[in-house]
């Protein structure tokens, strides 16, 4: 089998990245492709850095900044491929991740396959080779993975997707994207290859959109909407499923103690407190989550102000000690 595969980047101003996710994917050993890039509206020299390639299976879309959640729509429209696979234009991938991927969904009879990705902050990588480990996970063991925040799974990156899948999902025009959709898709699925090789690289840097998000109020609140609608959606249809609940106590404690007014405004209004004793579950400490999360939990259940205070405390004597 050698199916044609579309790769799909969208890239808004990302004339600093681009080079690298663009030669990872020329190079891959997989090689019947077609690369399609979403120019975004780029007002940078993005454009000319495509237009430079003279690969064929590239083909260049030019839209107006539409956001990352439409473009990326035009990129599954426009596709041509059987199977779709999505990068970040700031990310990078092992060169024989396609190939891993498509081989993983033949060999197991699957519509979609991932492995792991991992936090980087430069392209200098060393990695320690780990036993190979592949499972076939049902959706709903996939979904639980993605709830505990295992791997990254709640990504579309980092994932090899039949197109068929996509017949009746789109992204949705908000700041959030991959929150929206990502379950939906694994729903489809029924059966995902997972293996827990590391293929993918998500570059951190401080113009990225996980690198702002923190301090963004439209994302945060967007993103807490996003995960409570998940949350709905999942309760559906997988009423007895604990790692719901869990997933979205852990999120109101996070988003509690940030330091956004704004922020803390729109929680207050939603009364998330009162939203999160009533879904608050004792099985959040026995799931496997870090002791200091678990304990900011345990506060916040007593008091959510007594774990502002301790948390603002412990933050800044950590800072102080850093300095």
């Amino acid at each position: 089998m050698n199916e044609l595969i579309t790769v799909i980047i969208n890239v808004y101003n990302g004339e600093t990245f681009i080079n690298k996710c663009l030669d990872c994917i020329i190079n891959q050993t997989y090689q019947n492709l077609e690369i399609l890039v979403v120019n975004d509206g780029s007002k940078d020299n993005t454009l000319n850095i495509l237009k430079s390639y003279k690969d064929k299976r590239i083909k260049i879309i030019t839209t107006k900044n539409l956001g990352l959640s439409l473009s990326r729509n035009v990129g599954i429209d426009n596709a041509k491929g059987e199977y779709l696979y999505f990068i970040d234009v700031d990310d990078f991938i092992e060169l024989d991740t396609i190939e891993y991927l498509y081989k993983l969904c033949k060999e197991n009879n699957t519509l979609m396959s991932s492995c792991r990705p991992k936090d980087v902050f430069d392209y200098n990588i060393k990695l320690s080779k780990s036993n190979e480990e592949i499972k076939v996970l049902t959706s709903e063991q996939m979904i639980k993975f993605l709830l505990l925040g295992k791997n990254r799974t709640g990504t579309i990156w980092n994932k090899l997707i039949h197109k068929s899948l996509f017949n009746n999902i789109r992204f949705e025009n908000r700041i959030i994207n991959d929150v929206v959709v990502t379950h939906k898709i694994i729903i489809e699925a029924k059966n995902i290859a997972y293996s827990n090789q590391i293929k993918y690289y998500y570059l951190r840097h401080r113009n990225s959109i996980t690198g702002k998000e923190i301090k963004n109020t439209k994302r945060s609140i967007d993103a807490y909407k996003s995960l409570v609608e998940r949350y709905y959606y999942l309760k559906k249809i997988y009423p007895k499923m604990k790692e719901n609940e869990i997933c979205l106590i852990r999120i109101f404690v996070i988003y509690f103690l940030r330091d956004d007014d704004k922020l803390q405004e729109y929680l207050k209004e939603q009364n998330v407190k009162k939203f999160f004793k009533k879904i608050f579950t004792f099985r959040v400490f026995f799931c496997d989550i870090k002791l200091k999360e678990k304990m900011k939990i345990l506060l916040f259940l007593i008091s959510p102000r007594l774990c502002r205070i301790i948390d603002r405390k412990y933050k800044s004597s950590y800072y102080k000690y850093k300095m």
